[in-house]
């Protein structure tokens, strides 16, 4: 009886989001989100090894000087790391940085001949992505963001933004590693709707999923979330000692 009473005191599970809903949600919330290429494939793959561990701004700043004083990918490539690192001195890291500008670039020109990387977009998408990655810096994140935000490809680019809110959504279990969570995001929607999809989650976890507090209060997915209010300061409980004594005295 006692297992019954146990039982019927649980709180109901509750049922967790699939990805569509998740778009369908945030769309009104973060859209629209229209693709269109910022940059050339050779040029996004320079700019993302440049936006790592910055600000969009510093690594904008930064592609732009670089852009400014070579002209070309080409001057990019022949130039000394030490000449790079001055460039995008302003994107921080800039020495290891440098280095793996010049050299990933003389890799592509070495395997292609130019810096025309286009031809991806003809390929499957496991090949195109496997074709990014055999070259040394190029991992499962940097391919998807080459392949999506240049060439509109249905790539899915996981950040810490999307990691975080995927987790706390359970769209990914607690044990997924960020490099995994690129194949399994991917699939959850229509390919038309992978650049959609990374653009809300993204938003929305900069926005109001926040590492440290999340707006939970304000956030559209709290009724469905398995993680809501786990993140709620717990309220500070007043000893017993000091309110007695403070009885005592009044």
């Amino acid at each position: 009886m006692s297992t019954r009473r146990a039982e019927s005191k649980r709180k109901p599970r509750i049922r967790k989001y699939k990805a569509p809903e998740v778009m369908e949600i945030l769309a009104p919330v973060h859209g629209p989100a229209d693709w269109e290429p910022r940059y050339s494939a050779a040029e996004e793959l320079v700019y993302t090894i440049l936006s790592q561990h910055t600000s969009d701004l510093n690594s904008e700043r930064a592609y732009q000087t670089l852009m400014d004083t070579f002209g070309s990918l080409r001057a990019v490539a022949d130039a000394s790391p030490e000449a790079i690192e001055e460039a995008i001195r302003r994107g921080g890291l800039a020495k290891q940085k440098s280095v793996r500008i010049k050299s990933i670039l003389n890799q592509v020109y070495e395997e292609v001949g130019s810096f025309d990387l286009s031809f991806l977009a003809e390929m499957p998408l496991d090949e195109a992505k496997a074709w990014l990655k055999k070259f040394d810096g190029i991992g499962p994140k940097t391919a998807a963001i080459i392949l999506c935000f240049a060439l509109g490809m249905p790539a899915m680019p996981v950040d810490t933004h999307i990691y975080r809110v995927s987790q706390r959504l359970r769209l990914i279990g607690p044990k997924v590693n960020a490099d995994k969570a690129h194949d399994l995001l991917e699939p959850m929607v229509p390919p038309e709707d992978v650049f959609a999809f990374h653009v809300y989650l993204i938003r929305h976890g900069r926005e109001v999923c926040k590492a440290q507090r999340p707006k939970c209060v304000e956030c559209v997915l709290a009724e469905r979330c398995p993680s809501q209010g786990k993140f709620d300061k717990p309220k500070r409980k007043t000893s017993t000692k000091k309110s007695r004594s403070r009885a005592s005295t009044s």
